[in-house]
């Protein structure tokens, strides 16, 4: 009613997409002065607005990191959008950059447990992405464990173990899921393993796991608990290639 200062501008923006750092674009345009009261204008002066805008090349496909850090463990938080359940994704685990805010990534995840599934990740103190890029998969692995000699055998390697016998493993060949979750069941051995809250689970009924241990409640518990690595550092980056798995175990006598 009092004030109709209005101002346009025209022009291009062309982005190169081999240059990672922040490409910026300024526009200026001029306002002027406009203002009525009765129907009489008055006003003569200008004022110069610049409007910049910043573009950031970025590689959509991203991998979850390996923390290290108290709170994280080898797992990082989201949120889901259906319902805003907080998740934990493991290293390593394959997700779509969908867009950026002041606060948040947002993000499709592509492959474990919420496969297909919306979410967002806070950023850094910084605004910083937690999220990084060119992550190398490997081949899916195929493992093998003994029943009757407690041993795990992987890439040639032997590891001590043990099971549960009032629920005995039955020979079969079984798929090995991508991590779910933190599991609270391995904070006891946090001094000896770094990862020993990340367990594997086990196409074998519904709650075994591979994971390192003192004792077995069902699952393939690994008591060379400071070799824990070797075997997590091979099975955190391998895929089977159907979203889920990173590879398979052959129980055998």
């Amino acid at each position: 009613l009092l004030f109709n200062d209005v101002g346009s501008t025209n022009g291009s923006i062309k982005i190169n997409t081999a240059i990672t750092k922040p490409q910026q674009f300024t526009f200026g345009t001029q306002i002027r002065e406009t203002r009525s009261i009765s129907g009489k204008f008055w006003g003569k002066r200008k004022g110069v607005f610049e409007i910049t805008l910043e573009a950031i090349v970025l590689d959509t496909i991203k991998y979850v990191p390996d923390l290290d850090i108290d709170k994280a463990r080898g797992f990082l938080m989201v949120t889901l959008k259906d319902d805003k359940s907080k998740k934990s994704l493991p290293a390593y685990l394959k997700v779509k950059v969908e867009g950026v805010d002041a606060k948040k990534e947002h993000i499709t995840i592509l492959e474990g447990p919420y496969h297909g599934k919306s979410a967002s990740v806070d950023l850094g103190d910084d605004g910083s992405s937690w999220l990084i890029a060119n992550v190398k998969h490997k081949p899916m692995i195929r493992a093998k464990y003994s029943i009757s000699k407690k041993i795990f055998i992987l890439k040639g390697k032997k590891y001590k173990a043990v099971d549960y016998p009032p629920a005995p493993w039955k020979k079969g060949v079984y798929d090995i899921a991508i991590p779910d979750y933190p599991h609270r069941g391995g904070r006891n051995y946090l001094n000896q393993s770094k990862r020993a809250m990340t367990w594997f689970k086990i196409s074998y009924g519904n709650e075994r796991y591979l994971h390192i241990g003192d004792g077995s409640l069902g699952c393939m518990t690994l008591i060379e608990k400071k070799r824990w690595m070797e075997i997590y550092d091979i099975l955190i980056k391998a895929r089977k290639g159907d979203f889920m798995s990173i590879g398979v175990v052959e129980i055998i006598d």
